[in-house]
């Protein structure tokens, strides 16, 4: 009897220490633990030896839960206040944080594979093959440069630990919700293919950030098209020149030698759209080739009395003028 009795003692006594390790707060300021796939608990417990106030009493906690056994990957915001417990619940169960992913004007699936890398675990390269080897991509026929049309800028909720299939997949639905029955509407009424609005959107978004000036960007475009009339659209020149000589040269104006690159890209020297976007544009660039606004100006030149805003005409006369007064402007500013 009293051996039972002793043995029920340091029972209770031991799962009151439990209880009270487990009701420590042990997050003194929030912080981020990243545990990566098939990481040991050591590793663990080396990654909070630094985030947590006491981690031989998580450690501790931790073990009368066999959390050892029951590591999950992920990444964890851990935020003040939070006791053993509650941490190890958080671990145990794989609640994982999501993290914002911004997609934004890259000019090439390799720049925005670059830049998705740092926010997931998959790496540039397994981003790359991911979309080169996608069935549905595949299918249709799309390589690096047209399957640009499935990355819309936007900022994206993600789980670091997201494979390239897994983020190609995403971006897939993600496009497909983008092109909803109105838009595809439009699309059918737009004449154009969903790659060509997507390239003249890409040359609009290059023009003009200014969301309400795309639509009129946008007409100026089409107008030309509808003339016959060769786009003459200098953000193509500029990524035919950056092709050839990399996209870590800044180009603050356009010169002669851009216009003359001979490539598929420079509308200067082809007739039509270039073969792909020559940037991920924007949704209100893609809207606003769908919906451009109504006027019969062919021409625009950079307005520098309106920073990002343009003149249009429909004058050839009235356009030199307009440009001259441009040039002027970053000859006084002494951009070159």
């Amino acid at each position: 009897m009293k051996k039972i009795l002793l043995f029920i003692i340091i029972l209770i006594f031991f799962q009151s220490c439990g209880y009270l390790q487990g009701n420590k707060e042990n997050v003194a300021k929030e912080s981020v633990l990243y545990i990566p796939q098939n990481a040991s608990y050591k590793q663990v417990l080396d990654s909070l030896r630094h985030k947590l106030s006491d981690v031989e009493s998580f450690d501790s906690y931790a073990k009368t839960k066999n959390y050892q056994k029951n590591i999950k990957a992920g990444r964890y915001i851990l935020t003040p206040g939070k006791t053993n417990e509650e941490l190890v619940s958080k671990l145990m169960l794989g609640e994982e944080d999501e993290i914002n992913l911004m997609i934004t004007n890259e000019p090439t699936i390799f720049h925005l594979a670059r830049d998705v890398a740092k926010k997931i675990t998959a790496d540039s390269a397994e981003i790359v093959n991911a979309i080169l080897n996608h069935p549905q991509l595949k299918e249709k026929g799309l390589d690096l440069e047209t399957s640009k049309i499935y990355f819309i800028p936007n900022t994206y909720r993600f789980f670091w630990i997201t494979s390239g299939e897994d983020f190609v997949n995403r971006m897939i639905k993600e496009h497909d919700v983008f092109w909803n029955k109105k838009r595809l509407e439009k699309l059918k009424n737009s004449g154009m293919t969903e790659l060509e609005v997507y390239t003249l959107a890409s040359i609009v978004q290059m023009e003009s950030s200014k969301i309400d000036e795309q639509p009129k960007v946008a007409r100026a475009y089409l107008n030309r098209l509808e003339q016959g009339h060769y786009l003459q659209a200098d953000p193509t020149s500029v990524y035919a020149w950056k092709l050839q000589n990399g996209f870590t040269q800044q180009v603050q104006r356009v010169y002669h030698k851009h216009l003359k690159t001979i490539s598929a890209y420079n509308t200067y020297k082809n007739p039509g759209l270039p073969p792909a976007p020559i940037t991920l544009p924007n949704p209100s660039a893609i809207d606003a080739v769908l919906s451009p606004a109504k006027h019969d100006f062919i021409f625009f030149a950079a307005d520098p009395d309106r920073p990002g805003y343009h003149n249009f005409t429909s004058s050839y006369a009235e356009h030199l003028k307009n440009a001259k007064k441009y040039h002027n402007w970053l000859k006084a500013n002494n951009i070159k």
